[in-house]
């Protein structure tokens, strides 16, 4: 039986980001697909030391766990050791499983394994899929992580646009993305576009009176502010920086920073520094609570940089739909979320460039409940409508039965 072979540095029982998404597609379409599955991955956890076993069957998903280093996040030269000793092995174990016709779907993680995947996708003569969460080495250019006219940004651009050509298909999730592939040159039949979901199906709005998280932190009474998941490089800070200053002195109103990252640490160390009181910082909640933390705001925080548009889609954006938060977005409005926030009339967007603005439009807000209710319930709409995970699921099925022969 013909194979399809997911690959991507994270996988079950792993709970990062990239690896809950894919774990969630796998486990739920493995019925509907006339194939075996198999992901190959790492042995290492994202957020800890863990090692898992090399090789495990889990609900019918054959899963190969090849050794890599980890040296970890902290310092640029063990990450990219880390990284290249998962394309060697994952190359390996690519030449022994992969055979004529089966199907390859390289995820982005670490950047460019898409490329050790074409190499043997041409030898065996598979198919090969790109899986595309973000576009690297372009977004590691605009975070000013690479110099864009230096020598790696362009031999790494030029590896990741030769597997873009070369693909049988490549899965974009946001249409922003899709149009930054076709000013590369490929071609639109090969392009689709595939949102991410929330995979915590069974996630509810849960009202204020009946939050246990509200009386534990401290926040009844309050207008609470909130950013929930990674705060990093990708996403505004200066703007959310600049807010809290405004209301420093404003007890009516608390900051909510649930999650981790660069941003975080630094808000963080800034907060406690300053001496700031109705900032409040939590770590990542554990998924029996998460529908308590992500009903604590009246207001969500969603951020991306206008620059990173069509290089990246913040993930959160589609938890919070399914819940039907109120949220406000910090970007372009005429981006990827921007438009589909004004379009469906599901939220607030900034792209002002200063936090007094912000604080004016967040107190407008705060002073509309009415307003910010009905938002919600056009969020929650949207979502129903076409971001449940059955949408994803049976367009995932589609591309991968339509490329299986």
């Amino acid at each position: 039986m013909e194979k399809i072979i997911f690959i991507n540095r994270y996988f079950y029982p792993d709970q990062s980001a990239t690896s809950q998404i894919l774990s969630d597609l796998v486990f739920n379409i493995v019925q509907d697909i006339d194939a075996d599955i198999h992901v190959i991955t790492s042995r290492n956890t994202y957020q800890n030391n863990r090692r898992l076993d090399s090789d495990e069957i889990v609900n019918n998903i054959k899963i190969h766990r090849v050794w890599s280093s980890r040296f970890g996040r902290k310092n640029l030269l063990g990450r990219l050791i880390d990284y290249l000793s998962f394309y060697i092995t994952t190359f390996y174990m690519l030449m022994r499983i992969t055979s004529k016709d089966d199907v390859v779907v390289a995820k982005t993680d670490p950047p460019v394994i898409s490329y050790v995947a074409l190499l043997v996708c041409k030898f065996k003569r598979a198919h090969l899929i790109n899986w595309l969460q973000d576009l690297f080495p372009e977004v590691a250019g605009k975070l000013g992580l690479i110099k864009e006219n230096g020598i790696l940004f362009k031999i790494i651009k030029a590896l990741k646009d030769k597997t873009l050509v070369n693909a049988r298909a490549n899965v974009v999730i946001g249409v922003k993305m899709r149009e930054r592939l076709k000013g590369m040159g490929v071609l639109e039949e090969k392009i689709r576009v595939i949102s991410n979901w929330n995979i915590n199906k069974n996630i509810n709005y849960i009202k204020k009176e009946s939050n246990l998280l509200i009386g534990e932190w401290g926040l009844e009474g309050k207008f609470v502010i909130g950013y929930s998941g990674n705060y990093g490089r990708a996403h505004e800070y200066d703007v959310i920086h600049d807010l809290i200053n405004e209301y420093r002195l404003k007890d009516e109103f608390v900051f909510l920073f649930i999650g981790g990252g660069k941003y975080y640490d630094d808000l963080k160390y800034y907060v406690e520094n300053e001496n700031i009181k109705n900032v409040l910082f939590k770590p990542y909640q554990p998924l029996q609570v998460l529908d308590m933390s992500l009903s604590v705001p009246d207001l969500h925080l969603v951020s991306l940089r206008p620059g990173l548009e069509g290089l990246i889609v913040p993930s959160k954006f589609f938890g919070l739909a399914s819940i039907g938060a109120n949220l406000l977005f910090i970007g372009d409005c005429g981006g990827e979320l921007g438009s589909l926030i004004k379009k469906y009339k599901c939220g607030c967007c900034y792209d002002g460039g200063d936090g007094v603005s912000l604080a004016a439009q967040i107190m407008d807000i705060k002073n509309n409940p009415g307003e910010l209710i009905q938002y919600g319930e056009n969020l929650k709409s949207l979502y129903l409508e076409k971001y449940q995970p059955v949408n994803a699921y049976d367009a995932w099925v589609e591309v991968l039965q339509e490329n299986k022969v």
